[in-house]
């Protein structure tokens, strides 16, 4: 985090995704039922079908207006045009010879253009420049760095996209690379969905950490929204996390703003875990760290250290206001183990790898997923990628990683059946044994759990190879993608963890939503007895492709070896 700069999350370019296939209708078998799903939701239609049918004027040919043309100018056109936007023409692009200073609206298919300028943009430059606004080129108040969606993407990309950028409107590309329109934030409302985009602006603004809570639920109202109108699982955690990235980049701006003095050197806050991932759905604790700039000139490290420990214990308190849970394993900016400055973690990872083990194996696992938020100055990017090269060249370490992926078995049987967790008889958990009570460690007997048996094993073999192949990908699907173009993974291995990560992400959304709807606290469980005769073959299916990755890692890292 730079001092001083607005909250807005993480910039990271955002994923590709292919085509997505939906199954037909079934028969309706429990809650958790892919029948119980819509045949048709809106948002996954591709952002052509807008475009064809018509959409908003916004949404049809854009206002464009030459580089070089006063504020003035362009604010008239855009008025006289009804138009909240028009896109800058780079100098020289397409105006041809004694082409006019402003370039009448154009159809579709036009270059990329330099910029985009809002009404907002000119409101700025008015606040900022004062009457003298009126005269300045687009140029000065424009914003060049474009945020694009494809014309065959989902319109759930879009909105995912609007999110993260914590914007209200989209320029679509044809496959050629020419612009064919604008997607506004309207044209998503318009096409059924909630608005996220809204609630992005109302975080923003929030006063104070009480302020944030109700926004909080109305994020896990959307996620639900989405898990129940059958949104693709790797789409809902993406929005699921953007959203908890906007909330914690304004809380840790309330956290600085309520310190007495402005931090005394540069910071930036890391999510880890599924957050990181961006494969986050109703979970309740979120993990997070903090790692801070050695630049902080003058001032003595101890002075450093203590202004940083009070922030970070602001922070926690703004987090209970505003109903994020603490993490219990103390994986928090509050924790100095996950509180450091860069070279201090730098020393932390090395001190790791010199005495590799299985606690420096886990550790270790959660940076490499380190993920920056509000970190103006790529102070996690630096960590992670001083983290990849320093544990590609120490292969114990690697193992140690590999062995945590193999040390949970799938649950199944001999024969290939389900294994579901038992209940107790007697007095032990006070409930008589009956199917559905609750073990004494809170586990729901007749359920099996998703992320110890499948979820994590898929994740975190997936997460080694990465980290030993030298790739950079973010969330498991890409990971797997990437260990499939370098040759790490067969075509066919990467299809089977693909879409079993898929199917037991898409149970577990569905469950952590029929949960939280039932007023029950979300977890990794689920019922069997709750799913079709379908469902419970394809999840053995899963299961067994976890199985079948299990020994492929033992075999690549000779695990047999280790004690």
């Amino acid at each position: 985090m730079k001092t001083g700069d607005p909250a807005m999350a993480s910039m990271a370019p955002p994923d590709g995704e292919g085509p997505l296939v939906r199954d037909g209708d079934r028969t309706t078998h429990g809650p958790l039922s892919l029948a119980a799903l819509p045949a048709e939701n809106p948002l996954l239609r591709p952002v052509r079908d807008v475009l064809e049918d018509g959409g908003t004027a916004a949404c049809r040919a854009p206002l464009y207006v030459a580089a070089g043309t006063p504020l003035r100018e362009a604010a008239a056109r855009m008025a006289g045009a009804g138009s909240s936007a028009c896109l800058v023409r780079a100098a020289g692009a397409g105006t041809g010879q004694g082409a006019p200073q402003v370039a009448p609206q154009v159809a579709a298919g036009c270059p990329l253009p330099a910029g985009i300028l809002t009404e907002r943009d000119v409101v700025r430059a008015l606040a900022r420049h004062g009457p003298g606004a009126a005269t300045l080129p687009v140029e000065a108040a424009m914003t060049a760095a474009l945020v694009t969606v494809r014309e065959d993407e989902l319109l759930f990309e879009g909105l995912s996209r609007m999110v993260r950028h914590a914007i209200r409107r989209l320029v679509v590309m044809a496959a050629d690379g020419t612009v064919r329109g604008l997607l506004e934030e309207s044209d998503l409302l318009a096409a059924g969905a909630d608005n996220p985009v809204q609630l992005v602006a109302d975080m923003a603004a929030a006063p104070d950490g009480a302020g944030c809570r109700p926004l909080l639920e109305r994020a896990r109202r959307v996620v639900v929204r989405c898990v129940e109108q059958g949104v693709p699982a790797r789409h809902v955690g993406r929005l699921g996390a953007e959203l908890h990235d906007h909330l914690l980049a304004r809380l840790t701006h309330l956290a600085v703003a309520a310190m007495p003095l402005p931090p005394p050197a540069p910071f930036g806050m890391a999510v880890l875990g599924s957050q990181a991932r961006r494969e986050q759905f109703l979970a309740a604790d979120q993990d997070a760290a903090m790692v801070i700039s050695e630049a902080f000139g003058d001032v003595p490290p101890e002075q450093v250290d203590d202004y940083f420990q009070r922030l970070a214990a602001r922070l926690a308190a703004l987090q209970t206001e505003a109903g994020v849970p603490d993490c219990p394993h103390g994986v928090v900016p509050g924790n100095p183990a996950w509180r450091m400055t860069l070279p201090q973690w730098r020393a932390d990872v090395a001190a790791m790898l010199r005495a590799p083990d299985a606690p420096g194996g886990l550790r270790c696992s959660m940076l490499v997923d380190a993920r920056g938020v509000d970190d103006g100055w790529d102070l996690v990017v630096r960590l992670r990628a001083l983290l990849a090269d320093m544990v590609r060249n120490t292969p114990l370490m690697l193992r140690y990683m590999a062995r945590e992926a193999v040390r949970f078995a799938p649950p199944l049987g001999m024969f290939g059946a389900l294994v579901v967790e038992r209940a107790t008889t007697g007095k032990a958990d006070g409930q008589g044994g009956s199917a559905g009570s609750r073990k004494p460690d809170g586990r729901m007997a007749g359920a099996l759990d998703l992320k110890r048996g499948g979820v994590f094993p898929l994740m975190h073999g997936v997460r080694t190879l990465t980290l030993d192949a030298g790739a950079t990908a973010h969330d498991t699907a890409g990971r797997i993608a990437q260990l499939q173009a370098a040759g790490v993974l067969s075509a066919t291995r990467a299809a089977d963890l693909g879409e079993a990560m898929d199917h037991l992400l898409g149970l577990r959304a569905r469950a952590q939503a029929a949960a939280l709807r039932g007023g029950a606290v979300p977890d990794d469980r689920v019922r069997p007895d709750e799913l079709s005769g379908l469902e419970r073959e394809r999840l053995k299916q899963c299961f067994k492709v976890v199985a079948d990755f299990q020994d492929m890692l033992r075999r690549r890292y000779s695990l047999h070896l280790m004690t």
